[in-house]
C-alpha cells in the first residue's frame, strides 16, 4: 500500500511538472522580461514542491517500517503468553484484547496494510435501508439511516406529473330582458374552467390520475380519480374510480379540450354541457376476429350519477348504469384513417329508465402534412321515461374543420337538436369557427353561433346570435389541446 502512495505522489509530481511545462511554455514565446522573470520564479517553486515531496515520501516510509516492526513484536510477545500462562495472570490484560474488551487480531492478517485499514474506516455508499419504518419492526436488523424499504421496481420517491388548465371565454349575446335564456352574467369575462391534474405510473402495469375542477359557478370538486391496469389476461385494460367512459367521439374529450367552444346541444340536452362522468369499472379490449379487423370493444358498470341522463335518485328500473361502445378503425386514402361505430346506454331515469343510442364517424384526410381535413358526424337517441320529453328524442351535428395552415384552423359547426321537455321543438344552430394554436399547449377561438327560433318548455324562444372569443392553456406533462 506505501508503494502505491508512493507512485500515486510519483504522478502527482509528473502531472504537476507536465501542466507547469505547458504553462512556462508560451511564457518563454513572450520576449517580454515580466514573464520570463515570472518563470524564473516558477521554476524555484517548482524546486521546493519537488523536495517537499521527497521528504515526505521518506516520512511515509519511515512510518510503514515502525508499523510493520510493531506487528512482528506483538506476534513475539502473544507466542511466549502462550508458552507460559501463569505470567500472564500477572502481566495486566492479555494481548490482544483492549480494556474495553473488544478482541484484535495479535497480528494484521496477510495481506492488511496501513492504507487498506484506514480505508475501511472512511464512510461508504448507502446500498441498503438506513433504518426500519414502524410497519417494518420484525425486518431483519442492519439498517443505516431514514430510508423506508420499498418494492422492488417501484420508485421510492412519490413525484407525479402535475398539470393545470385554464379555460376563459367571453361572451356577447343578442338575447335580451325576458326571453328565458337571458342572464346579463353570461355576457362578461369569465375565466369558465380550471382544472388541476396529477398523473403517476404505480408500477409497471398501473397507473393513476386525478382531477380537481373548479368551474367557474361552482365548488371544488373531484372530477376524475381512477386506477388504470394495463396488463391483464387476453390484451384487456382495466379502469376503476370515477372517469370519462367512452360515448360516442366527444365524451372522453374534456370541455377544454374540444374543438368548438361548447359541447354540441344535440348531445349535451341530453347528457349534459360536461358530458357523462362516472364512478365504476371499465373493461376494453380488442375482438379477436379472422378478418384481424380493429374492433374494439367497451363496457363500463356505473353508478349513474349523471342527473341529465340518468337521475339516479329516482331510478326505479335500474340500480346501476351499463354503458357500451363498440368501434372500428382502419387508415384510408394512404394519409387518413376511418372511425365508426355506435355506443349504448341504459339506467335509471327520473321515472323508470333511461335509454341511449349513439352512431358517429369520424374520417381524416391529410394530402400534405400541414394540411389535414377531419369530418366529425354524430348522432344521440334519447328516450327518458317520466321526463316529459314525450318519446324518442333526436340530434345530430357534423363539425368539418380544416387545418389549413401550420397553426391555423377553420370550421364549420351544424348543430340540430330536438328540445327536451316539450312534444315538438327543434333548434337548429350554425357556427363557423376560427382557431390559432400559439402552441401545442395554447389555443386562441373565435367562433360566432346563429341559433334558430323554436319552443321550449318555459315558452317560445326566438332566434339569437352569440360571439364567443376563447382562450385555454395547459402547464405540465398533459396531453395537447386538439
Amino acid at each position: 500500500m506505501m508503494r502505491n502512495a508512493a507512485n500515486l505522489w510519483r504522478w502527482i509530481w509528473v502531472l504537476n511538472a507536465g501542466l507547469l511545462i505547458v504553462v512556462a511554455k508560451p511564457l518563454y514565446a513572450d520576449s517580454d522580461d515580466s514573464l520570463k522573470a515570472q518563470n524564473i520564479e516558477l521554476k524555484k517553486q517548482l524546486a521546493e514542491f519537488q523536495t517537499e515531496l521527497r521528504e515526505m515520501h521518506q516520512r511515509m516510509e519511515a512510518l510503514e517500517a515502525r508499523v510493520n516492526g510493531s506487528a512482528a513484536k506483538g506476534a513475539s510477545a502473544q507466542s511466549a503468553v502462550s508458552a507460559n500462562p501463569a505470567a500472564s495472570e500477572h502481566s495486566g490484560p492479555p494481548p490482544g484484547v483492549t480494556p474495553a474488551g473488544e478482541p484484535l487480531p495479535a497480528s494484521p492478517p496477510a495481506g492488511i496494510t496501513l492504507g487498506s485499514a484506514v480505508k475501511k474506516l472512511m464512510p461508504g455508499p448507502v446500498t441498503g435501508p438506513t433504518s426500519l419504518a414502524p410497519a417494518y419492526a420484525n425486518a431483519e436488523p442492519g439498517g443505516q439511516g431514514v430510508i423506508v424499504p420499498g418494492l422492488e421496481g417501484v420508485s421510492k420517491t412519490f413525484i407525479p406529473d402535475i398539470g393545470a388548465v385554464g379555460d376563459f371565454t367571453f361572451r356577447q349575446s343578442d338575447i335580451r330582458r325576458g326571453d328565458a335564456r337571458y342572464n346579463p352574467a353570461d355576457d362578461k369575462f369569465q375565466p369558465r374552467d380550471t382544472q388541476l391534474i396529477f398523473f403517476s405510473p404505480i408500477d409497471p402495469y398501473t397507473t393513476a390520475q386525478i382531477s380537481i375542477d373548479k368551474p367557474n359557478n361552482g365548488p371544488f370538486n373531484i372530477e376524475e380519480a381512477f386506477l388504470t391496469f394495463n396488463k391483464l389476461p387476453y390484451d384487456l385494460s382495466l379502469r376503476a374510480g370515477q372517469f370519462r367512459p367512452a360515448f360516442g367521439l366527444l365524451n372522453e374529450t374534456d370541455t377544454f379540450q374540444l374543438p368548438m367552444v361548447n359541447r354540441p346541444n344535440a348531445l349535451a340536452f341530453y347528457i349534459g354541457d360536461d358530458g357523462l362522468i362516472e364512478p365504476g369499472l371499465n373493461v376494453k379490449g380488442y375482438i379477436p376476429n379472422p378478418w384481424d379487423l380493429a374492433l374494439k370493444a367497451d363496457f363500463n358498470f356505473v353508478s349513474g350519477i349523471n342527473q341529465t341522463a340518468f337521475d339516479r335518485h329516482q331510478g326505479r328500473t335500474y340500480d346501476f348504469a351499463y354503458i357500451g361502445t363498440l368501434d372500428y378503425s382502419r387508415d384510408l386514402f394512404t394519409t387518413g384513417a376511418l372511425t365508426t361505430g355506435a355506443s349504448f346506454a341504459g339506467g335509471p331515469g327520473p321515472g323508470g329508465a333511461t335509454y341511449m343510442e349513439d352512431p358517429f364517424i369520424q374520417l381524416r384526410y391529410a394530402p400534405t402534412q400541414r394540411q389535414v381535413w377531419t369530418w366529425n358526424l354524430e348522432a344521440l337517441l334519447s328516450e327518458r321515461t317520466g321526463a316529459n320529453d314525450h318519446g324518442v328524442k333526436r340530434g345530430i351535428y357534423t363539425l368539418l374543420d380544416y387545418n389549413f395552415r401550420l397553426r391555423w384552423h377553420a370550421g364549420a359547426l351544424i348543430d340540430v337538436a330536438d328540445v327536451p321537455g316539450v312534444p315538438r321543438g327543434t333548434e337548429l344552430g350554425l357556427s363557423p369557427i376560427l382557431t390559432y394554436f400559439v402552441s401545442d399547449n395554447t389555443r386562441l377561438r373565435l367562433q360566432y353561433t346563429h341559433t334558430t327560433a323554436t319552443q321550449a318548455a318555459n315558452g317560445p324562444l326566438r332566434a339569437a346570435d352569440v360571439v364567443y372569443l376563447q382562450a385555454t392553456f395547459s402547464l405540465g406533462n398533459l396531453k395537447p389541446l386538439d
